[in-house]
């Protein structure tokens, strides 16, 4: 029994002391990136006209390392459309931390449609009776004469009310003729992989700027948008 003992411990003080060995030296503390964005994440930059960066700051265990931040992308702001800049950086173990920027380069034509953000109004609903309630946003920016972008034709509804996310915001283009009138050119939901079945009523108020419209949809619902530019 004595030696049944000795040889038990042993073997559990040889098991320590290996596990020791092969374990020595790995324990490391590691110090993530902190990276964030100096003004806005979604800016509008009118075309033909200068787009400045606002700058970034980023940080590592207090150590400011914003000079090795990299930027991928880049805008061109003789073209409309959305263009989007990525930010990286890493820390000393590679671990790397990012952060996004959205500018849109939006047609100067003048227009009762403002290209920028637009609040959706809590009175907005869906087959005139579940009111969307909360605070949502969405985009409209104008990438020809008379035609516009929108980001999501639902008003958030699913994106940001339901919380599904941006594959669900139905993306689209509008037209807006000269009697303000707006009318739908296309659109495309991500996520389910369809579209619009139309869009009516249709409008943009020249003096506040509000836009409306009711977006049909499977045959089924129709959203009743109200938003006006923030």
């Amino acid at each position: 029994m004595k030696r049944y003992k000795l040889g038990l411990l042993a073997f559990i003080a040889l098991f320590l002391f290996s596990c020791e060995k092969e374990t020595e030296g790995l324990s490391k503390v590691t110090y993530f990136c902190n990276l964030s964005l100096v003004g806005a994440p979604v800016i509008f930059v009118s075309s033909g006209g200068a787009f400045n960066d606002p700058g970034w700051v980023a940080d590592e265990n207090g150590e400011d390392i914003s000079n090795k931040v990299e930027i991928t992308g880049s805008v061109n702001t003789s073209t409309p459309g959305e263009y989007r800049l990525v930010y990286s950086v890493s820390n000393a173990d590679g671990f790397t931390k990012t952060a996004v920027r959205r500018v849109f380069v939006y047609d100067a034509t003048p227009s009762a449609m403002k290209s920028g953000i637009y609040n959706v109004s809590p009175a907005s609903n869906r087959n005139g009776t579940t009111m969307y309630g909360g605070a949502f946003t969405i985009l409209i920016n104008q990438v020809a004469p008379g035609r516009f972008y929108v980001s999501d034709l639902f008003g958030g509804y699913y994106d940001q009310r339901a919380a599904y996310g941006s594959a669900f915001a139905m993306v689209g283009q509008i037209a807006l003729s000269g009697a303000n009138v707006i009318t739908l050119l296309s659109s495309k939901v991500q996520g389910w992989g369809d579209s619009l079945d139309g869009l009516v009523d249709g409008s943009c108020d020249p003096d506040t700027q509000t836009v409306k419209w009711t977006a049909q949809y499977v045959g089924a619902y129709d959203f009743n948008v109200i938003a006006t530019p923030q």
